[in-house]
């Protein structure tokens, strides 16, 4: 498919203004929503409008409602609702349900399974409707980096250029805080960023930080028992410093007192691990370890086809990942799926790409990235992601 075809489709997505919403409160949908540039598809679960006035009941006998029949089975549901769809030529991006509807948990799978962005709360469901703003989230290594470290000025002034324009350019990396600020300053980025495999965001405006999730502290001591006792170089990230079992390699990394370490992380708590080391063997040992628990998730590994002297594999908690961070920010903001993007090459990117409304793998990318992406970019040497939002800055000035 062609460049053109691809960001007109993207375009046509973030412009559409189709919703569907669940009828709880006719005055709201009265005063908000008709007669305003949404498209609505009244969500009902009865034919019987008595509840709703006469003057509603004009107003809305025009659209086509979907009527929830609950003594379906879930799979014949989910295929009416679809047919709907085709049928009307019309695809929300958003519904509202309130979470004290009845069939609740069975609405919310249905809508989620049609990747459908679920609000649960009015008041935001029309912040997000009415928000033209976008958010882009865009990973460090390998993509806004070329492989020698360094950010190009074509990269830096199209991300200038495109804030001006209602855009969030947000750096998600694996990386700590201390790291992906000093990118984020490079690129003159958002006034937020995530870290850590999306462990942590932060706002840096303010200092503060919006959202945190830390791996047990049980599963810390049994991790560092494990790398003391295989002599394994091991990670631990904090707010902003990193302890480590051995090889301090710069200013923000402190030793681990192995005879004392549970006194001394008694009050620290910890976002993500690393383990890191020439032996290989043992590495993989490790990582087998690791996935004997429930509790933690590997949330990216070096690449099969990297020949770096040290093979490493990164540890956070099952509830931790750049997707999440994705979702997070987008309610923050108020800002829809819709008008999401993620760019990354990695499989810590995969569950953020998965996340957004739009995703970009870049050329660099393992093969299980570009699967998932709905466009895949130049690499990060031949400035893949510059070129890319150059494409989204002209469309906007077109």
């Amino acid at each position: 498919m062609e460049d053109y075809d691809i960001f007109n489709e993207m375009n046509n997505i973030q412009n559409r203004k189709c919703i569907m919403m669940f009828e709880d409160d006719e005055n709201f949908i009265a005063n908000n929503i008709l007669n305003k540039d949404f498209e609505l598809i009244p969500f009902r679960l009865s034919y019987d409008l008595s509840n709703h006035s006469t003057k509603y009941i004009e107003n809305t006998k025009e659209l086509f409602a979907y009527y929830y029949n609950d003594k379906n089975s879930y799979k014949n549901e989910l295929l009416r609702l679809k047919k709907h769809f085709v049928h009307y030529r019309r695809f929300p991006f958003i519904v509202y349900i309130p979470k004290s509807i009845e069939n609740f948990e069975t609405l919310y799978k249905m809508f989620i399974d049609l990747n459908i962005e679920c609000v649960f709360n009015k008041e935001q469901f029309l912040k997000k409707i009415n928000n033209d703003e976008k958010l882009i989230l865009i990973d460090s290594d390998d993509t806004l980096r070329k492989s020698d470290g360094n950010i190009s000025e074509r990269t830096k002034n199209v991300i200038t250029q495109l804030k001006k324009q209602k855009y969030h350019i947000v750096v998600c990396t694996a990386r700590p805080r201390y790291h992906a600020l000093k990118v984020s300053q490079e690129i003159n980025g958002d006034e937020f960023l995530v870290s850590s495999n999306g462990a942590e965001i932060y706002d840096i405006q303010n200092k503060t930080i919006l959202s945190n999730t830390f791996i047990e502290k049980k599963d810390i001591y049994l991790l560092i028992d494990y790398a003391q006792k295989h002599n394994l170089r091991f990670i631990l990230t904090t707010d902003n410093i990193e302890y480590v079992t051995k090889d301090i390699r710069n200013n923000n990394q402190k030793l681990i007192d192995l005879n004392k370490y549970k006194q001394q992380l008694s009050n620290i708590n910890i976002k993500q691990c690393m383990f890191i080391d020439k032996n290989q063997e043992e590495i993989e040992k490790a990582k087998e370890y690791v996935m004997n628990y429930n509790s933690l998730n590997i949330v990216n590994e070096i690449k099969e086809d990297d020949f770096y002297e040290e093979k490493w594999f990164s540890i956070g908690s099952i509830n931790s990942s750049k997707g999440n961070a994705l979702k997070f920010l987008a309610d923050y903001l108020n800002i829809p799926i819709k008008n999401t993007i993620a760019i990354g090459d990695d499989k810590n990117d995969i569950s953020m790409l998965q996340a957004s409304g739009f995703s970009v793998a870049m050329e660099n990318s393992t093969i299980d990235v570009k699967s998932i992406a709905d466009y895949v970019i130049l690499s990060n040497n031949l400035d893949g992601v510059a070129l890319f939002l150059e494409k989204i800055l002209n469309s906007i000035i077109e």
